[in-house]
């Protein structure tokens, strides 16, 4: 779009309003602007009838010979549509041919494909006045403005400079992987872009509607401000992201529509674009670039530029945004699906997420320990990622093994032993009944005197007491034996003595107190499950394996099931499922088993057994690593970090 050609009459100069108009004319670069007087044509030609400050040539072919005309009536500004053949907008709505529209200061004009704004400057010199009409760029397109046929050479240079920018800029953008860095980089680009630039800061808008906040402030040669602190012109931000629309403002002190405000007036902003970060129908935000010392700093080229610029910064939030929504969504899976496990047995709960604060605090502290060869094997943010998630997960199998055997808490069910407690007791009342049944037979078959008959039931009462008693320690030892042990135990002897003792039925053979069944699951050395029980619970591990190979993880996060699935192997081989030694287990599964470990022996008084206090636990993992069963390097950083508290920063 070109302005009208300067005024060359002498009156000009002494004017202030003309000197003005003469200074933002086509001789000297900077955005278009039109001064207005009593009438204006706006068309595609030159109006070779009219004299050149009462026509606007906007050469697109979109825009009709003969357009549109500005009318002033008193204090008052009016555009009426000239028949055109793509019409005449203002805010958005067509305006009838021929009927006259009253302006207001700010309404946006759209002829065609031209986007054009009106609004009044004041001019500093003497408050004198005038309206104008000035170009917007719509935001969502993007085209680089450089006449290479008129240009100098400087111009070239600066434009080649530019473009060399751009370039980089998106290259940078499409390398950084988090927002923070996209910022960074944007920051430091913006400067190179914009060689009159003195200060850039950028907006995001927050989730839920939150109103925008600055999130990075800059100054020429790279001084970072206080976000929080930055002063801005709310008048502007609103503009951008209400209206979608890149704002250039040259001299903006002396334009009524901004300087009136006291954040542009406190840092004497004399030049200023603003672009809103829009992709679709999203703000996401904005980035301003201003200075204060020169008014024609930025160009039309240069609005265009930063939009182009705004538009891939745009696209790679969004991606952060997108991503970051991923994210949230598997972290909340996670998380639901490991509530979801623990709740089948609540005397466990809470320990998954335990163990994945400790492995992650364990695999945070590597990168500070003493030993070289570990501090070599440092994570990535990745990496951590991918640890918690395998710790997180690690014992998600345990969704297929059966509640009873998941909250055993005896080495016989509690149905078990209320099953052998009404088996003793039928016991005393058979021995009870067969004793008196005997005396009654021989007293009918001998006829027993009273004396002898007294006799023989004292001798009955005194048998069934001794035998009760008898069944009574029989049943204690039972109760003893069905307590589980941490440590391996050797069996009760009383143990074989209740299984070979006979009792006699009523009417039938007689019956054993104790099952071969019962007898093994009392002689458990340690614990309190059955062989067929632990291989139960030992398929857990191949079940959570079998669980996260279906998910489709992501590169950086691949290794969760192989992580999860060797957390019960040993070093010497003699752990679980796989039997893998030395080097076959990776240094992320030493860490989380530690830490399994750690979480299984400390944890809260279960009914199985007791919660064991920090130092002996960390014995018991000692012991351990003497004797090869775990990483002896891993468990001292463990130690020494105390990975066992609660760091801050958690979380999937």
């Amino acid at each position: 779009m070109e302005p009208n050609a300067p005024f060359a009459d002498t009156a000009a100069a002494s004017d202030p309003v003309r000197a003005y108009i003469e200074w933002m004319g086509a001789s000297t670069p900077g955005p278009a602007v039109f001064p207005l007087h009593e009438e204006a044509v706006l068309g595609r030609d030159k109006q070779d009838a009219l004299a050149s400050n009462r026509y606007i040539c906007i050469p697109e072919a979109t825009i009709s010979r003969r357009h549109a005309r500005i009318r002033r009536r008193g204090a008052n500004y009016f555009v009426e549509d000239l028949h055109s053949r793509n019409g005449t907008f203002v805010c958005g709505e067509r305006l009838a041919p021929g009927a006259w529209h009253l302006l207001r200061d700010g309404d946006e004009l759209t002829l065609a494909s031209a986007q054009l704004v009106f609004h009044s400057l004041m001019l500093p010199e003497g408050g004198a006045s005038t309206t104008v009409i000035t170009r917007s760029v719509d935001a969502t397109r993007f085209a680089p403005v450089v006449d290479a046929a008129h240009a100098g050479r400087g111009e070239l240079e600066k434009t080649v400079h530019q473009l060399h920018a751009m370039a980089q800029v998106s290259i940078a953008l499409g390398a950084v992987t988090d927002q923070e860095t996209l910022v960074e980089k944007l920051m430091n680009f913006i400067f190179d872009l914009f060689p009159l630039a003195e200060r850039a800061f950028i907006m995001l808008c927050g989730a839920d509607g939150d109103p925008p906040r600055p999130v990075a402030v800059r100054r020429r040669g790279g001084t970072a401000e206080d976000p929080a602190r930055v002063r801005i012109s709310h008048t502007i931000v609103d503009q951008v992201l209400v209206k979608k629309r890149a704002i250039l403002s040259v001299d903006t002190l002396a334009d009524r529509h901004y300087a009136a405000h006291e954040s542009i007036v406190a840092q004497a902003i004399h030049s200023v674009m603003c672009v809103p970060l829009i992709l679709g129908e999203d703000v996401l935000g904005l980035i301003q670039v201003d200075t204060s010392s020169d008014p024609r700093a930025f160009q039309e080229a240069d609005l265009e530029i930063l939009s182009g610029v705004c538009a891939e910064t745009a696209v790679a939030l969004k991606n952060f945004q997108l991503y970051s929504s991923i994210k949230g969504l598997l972290d909340g899976f996670v998380c639901a699906s490991v509530q979801a496990i623990e709740e089948r047995d609540p005397v466990t709960a809470g320990h998954s997420f335990r163990v994945a604060t400790y492995a992650e605090n364990l695999a945070r502290a590597i990168e500070h320990a003493g030993d070289a060869g570990l501090r070599r094997a440092a994570f990535t943010h990745a990496q951590l990622r991918e640890i918690r998630y395998a710790a997180l997960l690690h014992d998600f199998g345990k969704v297929g093994v059966r509640e009873h055997v998941l909250r055993k808490e005896k080495k016989l069910h509690h149905a078990d032993m209320r099953l052998l407690e009404q088996r003793f007791r039928y016991a005393r009342a058979c021995l009870e009944r067969h004793a008196w049944g005997s005396l009654a037979r021989r007293h009918v078959q001998e006829e027993l005197g009273m004396a002898a008959f007294r006799r023989e039931a004292e001798r009955i009462e005194a048998l069934i007491e001794e035998e009760g008693a008898r069944l009574d320690d029989f049943f204690a030892a039972i109760v003893r034996a069905n307590e589980p042990s941490v440590s391996h135990t050797e069996p009760a002897r009383e143990l074989a003595a209740i299984r070979d003792h006979a009792c006699h039925g009523t009417g039938e053979p007689g019956f054993k107190l104790l099952s071969d069944e019962e007898f093994g699951a009392l002689n458990i050395g340690k614990g309190c499950l059955t062989p067929d029980e632990r291989r139960q619970i030992e398929a857990h591990v191949a079940d959570s394996y079998s669980f996260l190979i279906l998910i489709p993880w992501t590169r950086e996060l691949a290794g969760v099931p192989a992580i999860a699935h060797g957390h019960h192997e040993k070093l010497d081989g003699s752990g679980y499922p796989m039997g893998l030694k030395g080097d076959e287990i990776s240094i992320q599964t030493r860490i989380l088993t530690i830490s399994d470990i750690y979480d299984a022996l400390t944890a809260r008084d279960r009914p199985y057994k007791e919660a064991v206090p920090r130092e002996r636990a960390l014995d018991l993992i000692g012991e351990e690593c003497r004797i090869g069963h775990l990483d002896a390097r891993l468990f001292k950083v463990f130690v020494e970090s105390k990975a066992w508290e609660a760091r801050a920063g958690g979380g999937p």
